[in-house]
Parts: C-alpha cells; sequence; structure tokens
C-alpha cells in the first residue's frame, strides 16, 4: 500500500531514540508498502542529510516541505516568545493540541496528499494530528505517538488530537491504557495498539576489555539530569573501589555536565560499536522521563550487559530484560558496575542474553506492527468513512 508519513524529526543522522524509531518504522514498513516520508522544517534539521534521506527511501520517495524566509523568521519569532513567557508565566497545561504546528506549512502537505493519495498517512506525534484534516476519507490514519504527554496537555485536548486518528500507536502497553482511557470518555472509536521500537541487527560489541561503563544519550532534560545524577550518586561509590574506572558518554548530553579526570565526552560517533568496546556496560541510570528507552534496547542487540534503574527499564516486560540487571539503590548500582567491569565471563553471559531477549522482543513488534496496518484494519477505515 502506498504509506506516507509526515515527521518533523529527520531519520539521518539518526542521532536520538526519536530518530531511530522513525528510521526503524520507515525501514520496517518499505518491507510491504511504498513508502514517502515528508519531512516538515523545524530546528530538528540542523544537522538534517538530505542525501541520507534520499538514500533510505529513495529519492522520488522523500518530499522536503517548505517554508518561505518570511514564515520561517514568524514561526521561529512564535517560539522565541513561548519560551520567553515559559520562564516568567506560571507552567499550566495547553488546551490545544496543534499550538506547535506551523499552519503555514498546511498547504505544501496537501499538494503532497494530492499528488500522492496515499492509502496509509502516518504522522509521528500527535501535535501533527491536525493534517489528517487535508487527507482523504478513504486513508487509513495512525498516529505514531512516541509518547503520553499528559505534562504538556490537558486530557481534553491530547484526546481531541488522538481522536482524528483511525489507529494509535503507544510506545508501551502503560501508555496505551492512558490513550484508550482518553478517548473512552470522548466517547471515540479509534484503535490503540501498541508498537514498541523494533532495534533490528546490530554488529555486536567486543566485550573482551572494559576501561568502565557507557552513558548514551541525547542532549534534553531526561538525559541531562540522569546523567548528572550518576556522576554525583554512583561514580564516587565506584571510584572508591576502582579508582581509574571511566565514564564514557556518547551524545550530545555530555555537554551537558562539567569536565571531570573521569569523564570521557566522545560527543556524536560515527560507529556506535566501536565507540561502546572502550567500555561495554551500558550504564542506564534513568532518573526522569517516559516511554521505553530506545539506548536500553540498542545496546542488548550489540551484545552490551545494561545496569539500569527501575524507571530506566520501565516498559520493558521482565521475560524481554534478560541481559539486564536492574539496580534498587545507588550502592546497589555501583556493585554492579564493578562486578561488570571486573568479570569478563560474566559480561559475555549477560550480553548474550540480552541478545537472545532482544531478537524476540523484535519478532513481538513485527507482528504488532504488521497486525496494526493489516489491510483488513484499513479496509474497516474504509467502510466506516462510507
Amino acid at each position: 500500500m502506498k504509506t506516507l508519513i509526515f515527521s518533523k524529526i529527520p531519520i539521518a543522522p539518526a542521532f536520538g531514540g526519536n530518530r531511530q524509531r522513525i528510521k526503524t518504522l520507515v525501514e520496517e514498513l518499505m518491507k510491504d508498502h511504498e513508502v514517502h516520508f515528508a519531512l516538515l522544517p523545524s530546528r530538528q534539521m540542523r544537522d538534517f542529510d538530505l542525501d541520507a534521506h534520499r538514500q533510505i527511501v529513495g529519492p522520488q520517495n522523500f518530499c522536503l516541505v517548505q517554508r518561505s524566509l518570511a514564515m520561517t523568521l514568524m514561526f521561529n519569532l512564535r517560539i522565541l516568545s513561548r519560551k520567553v513567557l515559559s520562564k516568567v508565566l506560571p507552567r499550566k497545561l495547553s488546551d490545544n493540541v496543534d499550538y506547535v504546528f506551523d499552519e503555514s506549512l498546511r498547504s505544501g502537505c496537501k499538494d503532497i496528499i494530492l499528488r500522492l493519495n496515499p492509502e496509509i498517512v502516518v504522522v509521528e506525534y500527535v501535535h501533527f494530528s491536525s493534517l489528517f484534516d487535508l487527507v482523504p476519507d478513504s486513508a487509513y490514519r495512525i498516529i505514531d505517538t512516541h509518547d503520553a504527554f499528559w505534562h504538556e496537555f490537558t486530557p481534553a485536548a491530547e484526546a481531541k488530537g488522538l481522536s482524528r486518528a483511525d489507529l494509535v500507536i503507544a510506545i508501551q502497553d502503560r501508555e496505551a491504557e492512558h490513550f484508550r482511557d482518553l478517548l473512552s470518555v470522548a466517547g471515540d472509536k479509534t484503535k490503540v495498539t501498541t508498537v514498541s521500537h523494533i532495534v533490528g541487527q546490530r554488529e555486536r560489541v567486543d566485550l573482551s576489555s572494559s576501561s568502565g561503563a557507557t552513558f548514551l544519550g541525547s542532549s534534553f532534560e531526561a538525559n541531562n539530569e540522569s546523567l548528572a545524577a550518576l556522576i554525583e550518586n554512583v561514580m564516587p561509590i565506584v571510584m572508591t573501589k576502582i579508582p581509574d574506572f571511566k565514564l564514557h558518554v556518547i551524545g550530545d548530553v555530555g555537554s551537558s555536565v562539567p569536565d571531570y579526570p573521569f569523564v570521557v565526552k566522545h560527543g556524536r560517533v560515527k560507529s556506535l560499536t566501536t565507540a561502546m568496546a572502550l567500555a561495554p556496560i551500558l550504564a542506564n541510570y534513568i532518573v526522569k522521563g517516559t516511554g521505553i528507552k530506545i539506548k536500553l534496547l540498542e545496546a542488548m542487540a550489540m551484545g552490551v550487559p545494561c545496569v539500569s534503574t527501575a524507571l530506566g527499564a520501565d516498559g520493558l516486560p521482565p521475560e524481554y530484560a534478560e541481559g539486564v540487571s536492574i539496580a534498587s539503590d545507588d550502592a546497589s548500582y555501583a556493585a554492579e558496575l564493578v562486578s561488570l567491569f571486573e568479570d569478563h565471563s560474566r559480561r559475555k553471559r549477560m550480553g548474550d542474553a540480552g541478545l537472545g531477549a532482544i531478537g524476540r522482543w523484535d519478532a513481538k513488534q513485527r507482528k504488532a506492527l504488521k497486525d496494526a496496518i493489516s489491510s483488513q484494519h484499513h479496509r474497516q477505515a474504509r467502510s466506516l468513512a462510507g
């Protein structure tokens, strides 16, 4: 089926969990569908790789939605004014689910829809669900939510956005229940299902030696606070036992903390496998945030043993958490890092277990995705529209 995906998030380079999720979704859908990818302009495009996008979906299947210079300036002014006001006014939930969508893009998006006449339209994030107003009734509408935005929208506003879809995809079961509750209050018949991150095959990391552990992430509030807490709460305990233990930080999150002698900042890397091999233990020390932690799944797929907080493993059922040690407090977290640092055979056992678990995980998510967009669902949307 001809499938059109609207996203403000680029998929190349695939730094950050949301980029990886969308890229994987595109690649999975391409196995059975004709996929077109329409990229909406945003600040995320500062490192945007045009050639890579064309290579992933094909040059004829990539669309870059444009806005004029004047509209760009006006949009940036609105963003800046919101930021300024948010610092001086009391924080409150928005009752407008569309407040971040730039209405000047509507004409360009409509042109793409009319030209392609897609059978399935996927919108990334509920914030852009008003695009469904442009979609023909015959098309099947899907929102890939990425997260529940109870901290941003009023329940009525989030429900309004979700109700525009025929199908809402949650990244974990708890969020799926949240969406069902919102939609049931509104009396809506929109379906909700869970399709978490599909990792796919990854090059295995060499576990033979380790100089410490690795924290991985892009720079945003939850990651920044988690890294700072790891450095403050856990690293002093670790270093009393292993003074030369290093914490390797991969990704933009490293810029959020001061320099320390025991912290090695790598920034963005060309090869995650090569960088992880320096300290092949994932320190998934997460103290803030919601949703499945894609970095955890990615590390498991590379055969890397993981030490996590309970929040960091949230959304990963126990039957898929093999290869992950969940620590209940900072002392036990530090003890697990030290144990894996000193014991290569244990690193290997946990890495093998994680690889096996992620294979079963991916099979489950692929089936869920295929079921979610099956022709049966599509035909049902057509009949409801008629």
